[in-house]
């Protein structure tokens, strides 16, 4: 005969504690994760807000919201300064600089970045230039990657501006990396600073 030993009438009071404190642990995993991931996206916030340099003596200065794409920033403004806008070309880099953004070639402009150049429109490539009319360009990523900004310079007579021969129009935007992921079709519209195109297609 065998005989069973009822359980201890301790046992299940101290399951159901382990279940509370486990409990409480999962639900203060939980909330500091919250914590973090919302300072995280506030910070991210604030930062693609005053990532964007403005040289001081811009005038004519836009800010703009979601553009090119949703999430990201984007300043527009105008230099009275003479070709090749070495002040408003360097001030912009020392100021990347000072907030931790490493110069980056985008794989599709390697030939033309940080230089001047013109469109080509024999071969309908970019070609390198002394003389306006001209377009330079310009990116850079942060510490860890996961932000781009942007810059182009132009000096072109289509803006219809007296003496534009000696006026920068500056267009710089920045943006999370992953939302950079654009087609080639959007690429070209921001790169080309249509404000009043039509918005990019969405991002992926």
């Amino acid at each position: 005969m065998h005989l069973t030993k009822k359980p201890s009438g301790d046992l299940p009071r101290r399951c159901a504690t382990r279940k509370n404190i486990k409990m409480k642990i999962i639900l203060l995993f939980f909330i500091t994760s919250v914590f973090l991931l919302t300072t995280s996206c506030n910070d991210t916030k604030t930062k693609l807000l005053t990532d964007l340099p403005v040289i001081p003596k811009a005038f004519d200065v836009q800010r703009f919201n979601d553009r090119p794409a949703k999430g990201a920033k984007a300043v527009i403004y105008k230099v009275a300064t003479p070709f090749p806008a070495e002040e408003v070309t360097s001030f912009i880099d020392s100021e990347m600089r000072k907030k931790g953004f490493r110069r980056y070639l985008m794989p599709y402009e390697e030939s033309r970045s940080f230089s001047w150049t013109t469109l080509n429109p024999t071969t309908g490539t970019w070609d390198k230039i002394d003389k306006v009319p001209a377009r330079y360009i310009a990116s850079w990523t942060n510490k860890n990657r996961d932000e781009i900004a942007w810059i182009v310079i132009d000096y072109s007579p289509r803006a219809k501006i007296v003496k534009w021969e000696n006026t920068a129009q500056v267009s710089c935007q920045i943006a999370k990396l992953t939302d950079f992921n654009m087609d080639s079709e959007a690429v070209d519209k921001m790169m080309h600073n249509q404000k009043n195109a039509p918005d990019p297609k969405a991002v992926r």
